[in-house]
C-alpha cells in the first residue's frame, strides 16, 4: 500500500495547509521575489553567444525560420517562434530580450511553492521557493535569452499535472499531462528525461504506474519524428568539450546549481566569489540529505522525497552516461528543468531543521541567500566582466576615430558582435559576407574569401580571426599593400586594424 499523503489517494476535503485562507499569497511573493532576482541588472551583461543565436533566428521571417530548423537548431525551434513574434513587439534589446525569461522564472517559482504545499507543507513550499528564487541557475536561467527558464517552468507545470492525475486518474488529466510533456519536449528535447524522471518515480511508489507509464509512451510516439529529427543534427553540439566522467561530475557538482554562468570565456571569478559557491553547494546538499532522513521517518513524505530525488537524478544520470558512451552532451543549462525539485529537496531539509531552535532557520536561510547572491555579481557581469563581450567588441568599432569602412570576418560565427549589436556596425562594409543568414538558412552567414582588389584603397579595415595565439591568414591584406595600425588580441577573438590606401 502506497504512503502518499491521502490528497494523492483520491481523499476528498483533505489538503495540506494553504496559507491561512490566502493560498496565492506565498506563491506570489515568492515569484516577484524570483522575478526581481532575475530581471534587476538583466540588461548589464552583453548579449553572448548562444543569445545571439537567438537574436539572428528571432530576427528573420517564418519561413526563413523554418528553412534555419531544416539544417540547425530544430530543437530550439519552438523557443524561437515564441522570440520571433515577442521581438516583433518588443525589440531585441537585452532587457526585451531577457524580459521572458524573468517572468518564466517567476511563475516556476511560485509553481514549486504549490507543489511543496501539495506534496508536503506550507513551509516546505515556501522554503523551496524561496531557495529557487536564488539559485544561481535559475537567476542565469531568467538573465538569458534562451529557453532554459521554461523548461523548468514546463517541469513544475508538468508536475502539477502529475500530481493532479494521480490524484484523479481522470483520462482528461492524463491528456493535459501528455500535451504539457509534449511541449516541454518541443521546447527543449531534453526534456524527455524529465518524463522519464516521472515514469520511475510513479513505478517506485506505485502510484498509477500503468496509466503513468502509458501517458509516456504516448509521449514518446508523438515526439519521437521531432527526437529523431533533432538527432541528425548532432554536430551543432560538437563543440561541447569531450570529458570524462570523473571531469562531468566535477563540472556537474558545481555548476549544475550552484554557478549559473555558461558563457565559454574561461574567466574564473575570484577565489572570494568561488569560496561561497562553494558554501553554498555545501549547505544545500547538507540540507537534502537531512531532509532525506526526514522523509525515512514520516511515510506522508515520501511521495515529495522519491519524485524529487528522481526528477533530479535520472535526467542527471541520463546525460552523463550518454556524453561517457556516446557523445559529449552534458552542459548544466541543458538540465536547468531539474533545478526546481532540486529546490524542493532543499526546502524539505529547511523544514525539519530543529523545530526549538528558530535561529538555527534564520542563520540557515540568511546563509543560503548570502551564499546564492553573491554570485550574481558574476552572472550580473558586476565584477569579473571578460574583455572580449560582444558588446565590448562592438563598441570597439563603433568608438574607433574615424569609422572602418569595412570589417572581415575569418569565420561567419565570429560576426556574432555585428548581429547582436548592428548599430555600432552601420556604415561598415561586411566585405565577407557573401549571403545573409536569412537568405542561407545560417546562423550567421555564408562567407566567402576577399580578395586585394576589394581591399585596396578603402581606407581602414577592420579583420576579426581567431584568438588565444591562433594563426591568422592575412594574405589578401598584404597583396592589396595594406599596413597593419593596431592589433588587439583576446582569448576569443583577435582584431587587426589595417589602413589599405
Amino acid at each position: 500500500m502506497s504512503h502518499a499523503p491521502r490528497h494523492l489517494q483520491g481523499s476528498k476535503g483533505v489538503n495540506p495547509p494553504s496559507g491561512h485562507g490566502r493560498p496565492w499569497a506565498a506563491p506570489t511573493a515568492i515569484g516577484l521575489l524570483a522575478f526581481c532576482a532575475a530581471f534587476i541588472g538583466s540588461w548589464v551583461p552583453s548579449f553572448w553567444d548562444d543569445e545571439v543565436a537567438t537574436i539572428s533566428a528571432a530576427g528573420r521571417s517564418p519561413g526563413q525560420l523554418l528553412m534555419l530548423l531544416q539544417s540547425v537548431d530544430a530543437v530550439h525551434g519552438l523557443y524561437y517562434f515564441l522570440m520571433h513574434y515577442w521581438t516583433s513587439v518588443f525589440g531585441f534589446s537585452e532587457l526585451a530580450m531577457r524580459l521572458p525569461s524573468a517572468v518564466a522564472v517567476a511563475l516556476a517559482c511560485a509553481g514549486t511553492v504549490v507543489i511543496g504545499r501539495k506534496l508536503g507543507s506550507a513551509r516546505i513550499g515556501l522554503a523551496a521557493g524561496f531557495v529557487l528564487a536564488l539559485l544561481p541557475r535559475m537567476v542565469w536561467a531568467g538573465t538569458e535569452a534562451r529557453q532554459s527558464a521554461f523548461t523548468a517552468l514546463f517541469a513544475v507545470a508538468l508536475t502539477l499535472l502529475l500530481i493532479r492525475a494521480w490524484q484523479s486518474n481522470r483520462v482528461g488529466d492524463w491528456l493535459l499531462y501528455g500535451v504539457c510533456a509534449v511541449l516541454g519536449i518541443w521546447m527543449f528535447m531534453f526534456f524527455a528525461l524529465a518524463v522519464a524522471s516521472h515514469a520511475a518515480a510513479a513505478l517506485f511508489l506505485k502510484r498509477r504506474p500503468i496509466a503513468t507509464l502509458a501517458a509516456s509512451a504516448a509521449v514518446g510516439a508523438v515526439v519521437l519524428p521531432f527526437l529523431l529529427y533533432a538527432l541528425g543534427q548532432k554536430a551543432q553540439v560538437d563543440w561541447i568539450q569531450d570529458r570524462s566522467l570523473a571531469q562531468n561530475l566535477m563540472t556537474a557538482a558545481v555548476k549544475q546549481f550552484f554557478y549559473g554562468d555558461d558563457r565559454p570565456t574561461e574567466n574564473l571569478p575570484p577565489q572570494w566569489v568561488l569560496g561561497f559557491v562553494v558554501l553554498l553547494g555545501v549547505l544545500e546538499i547538507s540540507l537534502v540529505v537531512w531532509g532525506l532522513r526526514a522523509a525515512t521517518r514520516n511515510p506522508a513524505l515520501r511521495p515529495l522525497a522519491v519524485l524529487g530525488l528522481a526528477s533530479v537524478a535520472v535526467p542527471m544520470a541520463g546525460l552523463l552516461l550518454v556524453s561517457v558512451a556516446a557523445q559529449p552532451v552534458y552542459v548544466a543549462r541543458y538540465l536547468t528543468f531539474t533545478a526546481p525539485a532540486f529546490a524542493l529537496l532543499v526546502g524539505l531539509g529547511i523544514s525539519h531543521l530543529p523545530a526549538g531552535r528558530t535561529w538555527v532557520k534564520y542563520v540557515v536561510v540568511a546563509a543560503l541567500a548570502l551564499a546564492s547572491l553573491v554570485p550574481q555579481l558574476t552572472l550580473k557581469s558586476v565584477i569579473n566582466e571578460p574583455p572580449d563581450t560582444e558588446r565590448q567588441l562592438a563598441d570597439l568599432v563603433d568608438d574607433a576615430p574615424g569609422k572602418p569602412a569595412a570589417i572581415v570576418y575569418l569565420h561567419p560565427h565570429l560576426r556574432d558582435m555585428a548581429l547582436a549589436y548592428p548599430e555600432d556596425f552601420d556604415g561598415v562594409k561586411d566585405l565577407s559576407l557573401q549571403e545573409s543568414p536569412g537568405d542561407s538558412g545560417t546562423l550567421w552567414g555564408e562567407n566567402r574569401a576577399v580578395t586585394a582588389e576589394q581591399l585596396a584603397g578603402l581606407g581602414e579595415v577592420w579583420f576579426v580571426g581567431d584568438g588565444k595565439g591562433a594563426p591568422n591568414d592575412f594574405s589578401a591584406f598584404a597583396a592589396a599593400g595594406c599596413a597593419e595600425t593596431r592589433a588587439l588580441p583576446y582569448q576569443r577573438v583577435t582584431m587587426v586594424v589595417f589602413e589599405c590606401r
